[in-house]
């Protein structure tokens, strides 16, 4: 896929102020370590992961969606009459029905002639959305687009552990749940445009993608659970990645080279390394967020790309690639010039 006319204007993000550490974590299944015989500090060691963050309570999806959306439109000084449409590509949502979009619609004020509607794609759903935007603005439908997703790990969390006390698990039962303790809240919300009413010129030039959804029950979630074969994951993983980036390096007529800075959805430490070496990519171009905010879902790269923007990691001119896994197993990347 290519695109000739499509521009990130700018973004906006929020990350929560409550802090929840992985040793608070464990500390809440100290019974179960104990009786298994589990070493203090094994999900930080195993992860990389030192901090989460929860939102406060009350706060809803669509409130942290809505806020991080405010954001882009005060940091691009884009009006929001002038969006022409909303998708809300996050994993968690605020009901089954109706769409959060049409929730965060009304949030922020959006015009009644703006579309909206919901994306999922696990974590990969914000760069799907992406692409949804930009081909409707590469075919003259829109020319102003916004693209938002917000995580809220904490009622899974919460569950997981009170599921994992009320009985002694196995320690196969702690291998399955340990994603859910990867987690963390976040939001993010990116404006897309067309290049004749962008004042930044920020061009998405393409990308591609590669599925092997054989691998779609190594990680399945409900609201109050998650169940993850980490390390069949990790492996087919690594091959739908591979197979990603190479195609999307044909499609831009690109080598790893070319790629100056990039961002990624990150799930833990190992993963991230396994990842930069299967691609070929120095460990120093890219921008990792999860130590001290854990795995944020479809936030993630999106929310890497905007605090790499603000912290001065990215430089006008650079070609970045913005690079999505999720769960099935899919996984995307995308090309942009700065």
């Amino acid at each position: 896929m290519r695109f000739e006319n499509v521009c990130i204007e700018g973004m906006g993000y929020v990350i929560p102020e409550h802090i929840v550490t992985t040793a608070w974590l464990e500390e809440q299944i100290a019974p179960v370590y104990q009786a298994l015989g589990i070493p203090v500090g094994f999900i930080e060691r195993l992860t990389g992961i030192k901090e989460h963050r929860w939102w406060d309570d009350g706060v809803m999806v669509s409130d942290g969606a809505a806020l991080a959306a405010k954001r882009a439109l005060a940091n691009t000084g884009v009006s929001r009459d002038e969006v022409q449409c909303i998708i809300n590509t996050s994993v968690c949502r605020d009901y089954i029905e109706p769409a959060t979009a049409t929730i965060v619609h009304h949030k922020i004020g959006l015009p009644q002639s703006a579309l909206n509607f919901d994306v999922v794609n696990a974590c990969l759903g914000f760069l799907n959305g992406m692409l949804i935007v930009a081909d409707m603005i590469e075919l003259g439908h829109i020319d102003t687009g916004l693209v938002v997703a917000a995580e809220s790990p904490r009622e899974g969390q919460e569950n997981t552990i009170r599921r994992l006390l009320e009985k002694t698990p196995e320690r196969a039962t702690i291998r399955d749940n340990l994603a859910s303790f990867t987690l963390g809240a976040a939001s993010v919300a990116m404006i897309l445009r067309h290049k004749s009413k962008s004042q930044t010129g920020k061009h998405i030039l393409g990308g591609a993608g590669y599925s092997n959804t054989a691998h779609c029950d190594l990680c399945v979630a409900q609201r109050e659970w998650m169940r993850t074969n980490s390390s069949k994951l990790l492996d087919e993983g690594t091959h739908v990645v591979k197979k990603a980036w190479a195609r999307f390096k044909a499609e831009l007529g690109w080598e790893t080279e070319t790629v100056d800075k990039l961002f990624t959805h990150q799930i833990s430490m190992p993963q991230r390394l396994v990842g930069l070496r299967a691609i070929g990519v120095p460990e120093h171009i890219d921008y990792p967020t999860l130590e001290r905010l854990g795995n944020t879902g479809a936030v993630a790269a999106p929310l890497s790309l905007a605090l790499g923007v603000e912290n001065g990691f990215v430089q006008d001119g650079d070609k970045l690639a913005l690079f999505g896994v999720g769960s099935g197993i899919n996984s995307l990347v995308l090309g942009i010039q700065w």
